[in-house]
């Protein structure tokens, strides 16, 4: 166990005793989305990871033909499968891989969103999001809060299964 690299010194136990990294995860949003989940696939670490309105094409060959290793909870926005169909086709074959191997994997759409809905980004400046179409029509207070609630209650199952 442990970090891979240390920390700076002004943050040396800092955080000791306040981790608990047998029930750790990664959560990401676009390109980062899919840096979680291949993390995920190679480091046994991670016990569960959250993709936001994911950008698949960057996972390893290995990763996006295989079945996922760990729980994984993917976000997306209504116009996910609109952008990038093979976005959908590598999602959809992920999802019946891990389910086939008793793999909790779930993907559910948030209704009113847009792909910067999972920033920060659209609660800056809602109506130039909003207007020229990077946020959906959802008030983008309600639409993450929404994003939380649903990764809080997949964390909960996923990591606290009693």
């Amino acid at each position: 166990g442990g970090l891979s690299c240390p920390l700076p010194e002004h943050l040396e136990g800092l955080l000791v005793g306040e981790l608990n990294m047998s029930k750790l995860s990664a959560v990401g949003h676009s390109f980062g989305g899919a840096t979680c989940i291949q993390a995920c696939a190679q480091d046994t670490r991670f016990k569960a990871c959250i993709a936001h309105d994911a950008w698949l094409f960057p996972l390893s060959d290995e990763v996006a033909s295989g079945a996922l290793r760990v729980p994984t909870l993917f976000l997306n926005a209504d116009t996910f499968d609109m952008l990038w169909d093979e976005g959908s086709r590598v999602l959809c074959s992920l999802l019946a891989r891990s389910s086939e191997r008793g793999v909790d994997c779930v993907a559910y759409g948030v209704n009113g969103t847009r792909h910067q809905n999972y920033s920060d980004f659209p609660l800056l400046a809602p109506q130039l999001t909003m207007s020229i179409g990077v946020a959906g029509e959802t008030d983008p207070k309600e639409a993450l809060d929404v994003v939380h609630q649903c990764d809080t209650s997949f964390l909960d199952r996923a990591l606290y299964p009693e």
